[in-house]
């Protein structure tokens, strides 16, 4: 495959943000690195109109450092693009000039329309979510996109983020509960007169920005939530009250000790936490989906050509084919296994009474079952599980993340699934049970093709009172049939109360 890599730089009203990635063919892509300072480069443009020399020298050294990092990595292309910060300054323009002139870096000043596109790109490709109102709290200006059927059907970007409320309101320290009722008022205000909103009741909310992944930070935090995914974290309107009163009820010293709070935005969440909460309450959401891609990640499935008229047809599937390349899984056994999975699932309902939608789990642990062997061979599934769950897998819920790892951990034992401590309160009895099902159909479709070379041709289970026949044909040699019974039968008995048996019929090639 022919290697290329990529650089995006995000100058944003609080921070500056650098992501390297590397992409094979035009199709795979993974991030190699991602690095971000805070230059708050909004600060005092609300009250002076410019950008101030402090930040502005800031950002020049952040840009300098970038474009260090750029060279030592050897990237091809690097797109830079400035938000709301310099859109919205006076002298915004000249900055981009000095930034062209000391260190020759190119830099696009966005309007907050493509911004709002970008973050719509992003987020619409790595979300499984059709109808929603995406909202983008940044430092220096919030977007909003109208989504119906995965399309962009209105967009909006308001001159006003995180940076803005915070000094407009006096919520950088203390909170009262005056301050509280002047930010309400000025929000409920605000929402009525934005058209887009009205179009949007009863919607979800899929919610960008770094705000809005400290909202599920702080959560995760006080549930102790065992998962650290940020990406497609769900949470009720309740939960996100929870979080905004929580940081609205400590000072700035406080603040910078709450867990989950980056301790670049002690100072400027409170107002923007509490516009999120107002939003959902104004359009009536039912939850927020939290997304973990955005402009930067909008910016480079344009630059790929997933653009507005080419969303990604299938997001599960094209993740699942990065993790799959990245890890080096061999391809035809990992298909093959998954083939002869889905036959074990589909002929032994009858036994395993599964009704849920469990294509995806099936297919995630049956296509990286193996992936842990690009670490060790050795407890490659111990490995392979570490993958499935961080790995960013996307297109498919967390829940189902963890189970989907759980299913490729236990396709190598006999033995009863046991869930570490931390993962208990995630599972419950009929998700262990279901685990302890597929990992075990998974565990004889691997040793079906353990020569790896796709030698069953077809699978009939015959259910029978005291025990089931695996009738398989193959071509050119039998399959293991003693290691199979021998390795898979006690758990086979002990998940269905049958004995396993295997017949089979060999054709000469």
């Amino acid at each position: 495959m022919i290697r290329h890599n990529i650089g995006v730089i995000d100058i944003g009203s609080n921070s500056v943000h650098l992501v390297i990635g590397e992409y094979f063919n035009n199709e795979y892509f993974q991030i190699i690195d991602d690095v971000k300072v805070n230059v708050r480069l909004s600060e005092g443009v609300a009250e002076t109109g410019y950008l101030q020399k402090d930040r502005m020298d800031f950002g020049l050294e952040t840009l300098l450092m970038f474009q260090s990092m750029c060279e030592a990595y050897g990237i091809e292309k690097v797109i830079a693009v400035a938000t709301a910060a310099i859109r919205k300054a006076q002298n915004g323009k000249d900055y981009v000039a000095e930034i062209k002139k000391k260190i020759g870096m190119d830099v696009e000043i966005i309007s907050g329309e493509k911004e709002a596109a970008m973050d719509y790109l992003g987020a619409i490709n790595t979300l499984e979510i059709k109808d929603a109102l995406l909202m983008d709290i940044g430092g220096g200006s919030t977007e909003f996109v109208l989504i119906k059927n995965r399309k962009k059907i209105d967009s909006v970007s308001l001159p006003l983020g995180s940076v803005d409320l915070s000094e407009k309101f006096d919520l950088a320290d203390e909170i009262t509960e005056n301050k509280i009722n002047d930010l309400e008022q000025y929000l409920n205000k605000l929402f009525e007169e934005i058209p887009i909103l009205s179009k949007s009741r009863g919607l979800l909310i899929i919610g960008v920005g770094g705000t809005i992944r400290n909202v599920g930070r702080i959560h995760r935090s006080m549930i102790d939530y065992p998962m650290e995914i940020e990406h497609n974290y769900h949470m009720k309107p309740s939960e996100v009250i929870q979080v905004c009163d929580l940081a609205a009820g400590m000072n700035l010293a406080e603040r910078s000790n709450l867990k989950g709070l980056s301790k670049g935005r002690t100072d400027i969440f409170v107002g923007s936490s509490h516009m999120l909460e107002r939003m959902m309450q104004h359009i009536d959401a039912p939850e927020l989906v939290i997304s973990n891609a955005g402009i930067r990640d909008g910016i480079i499935f344009d630059y790929f050509g997933y653009n507005e008229d080419n969303l990604v047809y299938d997001i599960f599937e094209l993740s699942l084919l990065d993790i799959v390349l990245n890890y080096n899984v061999n391809i035809p056994h990992a298909y093959h296994v998954l083939k002869l999975t889905n036959a074990l699932f589909e002929q032994l309902k009858p036994l395993h009474e599964i009704t849920r939608d469990v294509d995806k789990m099936i297919k995630a642990s049956a296509m990286l079952h193996d992936s842990g062997i690009k670490i060790q061979y050795g407890n490659h599934h111990e490995h392979s599980f570490y993958i499935i769950l961080n790995a960013g897998l996307l297109g498919i819920e967390q829940k189902d993340i963890l189970m989907s790892a759980f299913i490729a951990l236990n396709h190598r034992t006999n033995k009863k699934i046991k869930v570490s401590e931390e993962y208990v309160g995630l599972l419950r009895e009929e998700d262990r049970r279901l685990i302890d099902q597929l990992s075990l159909f998974l565990q004889i479709s691997e040793y079906l093709d353990r020569s790896m070379d796709g030698v069953v041709k077809e699978l009939n289970c015959v259910i029978m009172d005291k025990e089931v026949q695996l009738n398989v044909l193959t071509t050119g040699h039998s399959v293991f049939d003693n290691m199979i019974v021998n390795e898979c039968g006690k758990k086979f008995k002990r998940v269905f109360n049958k004995n396993l048996t295997i017949k089979n019929k060999v054709i000469p090639q």
